[in-house]
């Protein structure tokens, strides 16, 4: 083998060598790039509200934690839920190219609410028969979405801002929030029966 030869093999190695990890920086730096365009966050707001399932999937629940005081007997005395509600994403953003993988967490140290209902006490009878049992129901007629904070992580744990979310209309910002967070809500609390669950995309000029 000529010197030349030996050469420009060394130089196509070198070339070839991810250096430092070098090959896989650049392409976690290009995932952060992407999940910090403006637009795409948009579009991944609009497929969430549209239940476009075919491009947005939850691919894993990392976190799922709900406590606050919604079970008072008093529901004068019910004003607080707290909840952290944590999930890895895969974003179908381009048919042409792998999914996006994310993590956005909802989070809220204090989402104030009002609880409404009726109980009755029943009453015992002469006989079983005519006894009649205790019975109720209670229900969120006030809970402030606004108090949940929404926050993009890349799958390395970086900090996304999500600035479409944040430049969105309110309505918006609740009906997104509501979207992934709603179900977990009423499995683990009450049924939600304030006004803005009325709400639809369609009748918000924004996707």
């Amino acid at each position: 083998m000529n010197k030349r030869d030996f050469v420009k093999i060394i130089n196509e190695e070198i070339s070839n060598f991810d250096f430092l990890g070098n090959d896989e920086f650049l392409k976690e730096q290009d995932v952060t790039d992407l999940l910090q365009n403006e637009d795409l966050q948009k579009q991944f707001i609009c497929d969430s509200l549209l239940n476009r399932k075919d491009k947005v999937k939850i691919a894993k629940i990392v976190d799922s934690y709900i406590t606050g005081n919604w079970d008072e007997f008093d529901k004068e005395d019910a004003d607080r839920v707290s909840l952290e509600y944590s999930l890895d994403m895969e974003y179908l953003y381009d048919v042409e190219k792998e999914p996006l993988k994310f993590n956005i967490s909802f989070n809220a140290d204090k989402i104030d609410i009002s609880v409404g209902g009726w109980y009755d006490a029943g009453r015992w009878g002469g006989t079983m028969a005519d006894a009649i049992e205790p019975s109720g129901e209670s229900w969120f007629d006030g809970f402030d979405w606004s108090d949940i904070e929404v926050v993009l992580y890349t799958m390395d744990g970086d900090d996304v801002q999500f600035t479409a979310f944040e430049n969105a209309p309110p309505k918006i910002q609740t009906l997104f929030i509501r979207e992934y967070t709603q179900n977990f809500i009423e499995n683990e609390t009450l049924e939600l029966r304030t006004q803005e669950v009325k709400d639809k995309v369609q009748n918000t000029p924004y996707c």
